[in-house]
């Protein structure tokens, strides 16, 4: 069984299961540790029954803690069964059925909290306040530039009442939608939409995340020609969009064609995060799972995948 002790001195499984070296795993169920045991105390504190004499609340510092983490980012990465990780880890499924819910929820909160806070977030007290342009970016240089675009995943045939509203005419599938926010710079994931259905169009949801208002106004907003007239409607943010032949089928002229592979070099990013984002197999494969848990677990891998691009600091 691949308890936590012997994941110790085999990396390259560690590191297959989870998706994280074995510093990074460290650093995360450090970071996860006080996160655990608050939560663990408030869920105790709300029960209304009789105070026990023995204390709830597992111990963290124990190998079974690590195991327990492993178990939990392993199922993130993967689509196993509770079963199969169960056996690898030396628990029953039952056991891991239980510690799954209770563990998600924290898998944000410790491997980048910036991620689930607004782009224009208030400042903490005593923190002097941004006053130019050129200080935000010497503060805040993934402010500078950021690519938007959104990504699609196949779901399971819903009911038939509802599944108009779930197909996507591009894919022929039913499908979810989810817009990413990616910093050229330094390849983060900034913000991300809620998840909506296949079927709308990325437009629209860009309407719905209001992106325009978080963003600071000179900031560069590169997107793709599925948003054609958004320098029109938001004058601010600066927003940068290739040129597109229109319904009378004309040629682009060589500046023009050569404008298009300049915002092609910039915007290949914001292709690459997604497959990094892909990796995890619950993103790869077709989407099996309750509905309402995508945008949660969506928002768990992406800040798992920044995680991954810090440098490891315990």
């Amino acid at each position: 069984m691949l308890r936590f002790a012997k994941l110790v001195h085999h990396p390259r499984k560690l590191y297959r299961m989870t998706g994280l070296t074995l510093d990074q795993f460290q650093t995360l169920t450090n970071r996860l540790t006080p996160l655990w045991e608050q939560a663990e105390r408030m869920c105790l504190s709300q029960r209304k029954r009789k105070p026990r004499h023995r204390e709830r609340v597992p111990s963290t510092s124990s190998p079974r803690w690590r195991t327990n983490s492993c178990a939990c980012s392993a199922s993130t990465a993967s689509t196993s069964t509770f079963e199969l990780l169960g056996y690898l880890v030396g628990l029953d499924a039952s056991n891991i059925c239980r510690l799954k819910p209770r563990l998600e929820p924290l898998i944000e909160q410790a491997a980048d909290p910036s991620l689930g806070l607004s782009l224009r977030r208030r400042l903490p007290p005593g923190v002097k306040r941004i006053g130019t342009w050129e200080e935000l970016v010497e503060r805040c240089p993934d402010f500078a530039d950021v690519v938007t675009d959104a990504t699609k995943q196949a779901r399971l045939r819903p009911p038939r009442r509802t599944q108009r509203r779930w197909y996507s005419g591009k894919r022929k599938r039913h499908t979810l939608k989810t817009q990413l926010s990616i910093t050229r710079q330094s390849g983060r994931i900034l913000h991300i939409s809620s998840t909506v259905p296949g079927r709308v169009h990325d437009y629209a949801l860009l309407k719905r995340t209001r992106l325009d208002e978080r963003l600071p106004p000179k900031t560069r907003l590169t997107l793709d020609r599925g948003y054609d007239g958004a320098m029109t409607d938001y004058p601010t943010p600066a927003i940068a969009l290739p040129v597109k032949r229109r319904g009378n089928h004309q040629v682009l002229t060589r500046s023009e064609r050569a404008f298009n592979r300049l915002q092609a070099r910039q915007r290949i990013i914001v292709e690459h995060v997604p497959s990094c984002v892909k990796k995890y197999q619950l993103l790869a494969q077709v989407y099996r799972h309750r509905i309402a848990d995508y945008n949660h677990r969506f928002r768990n891998i992406a800040a798992l995948t920044n995680f991954r691009l810090t440098p490891t600091v315990t």
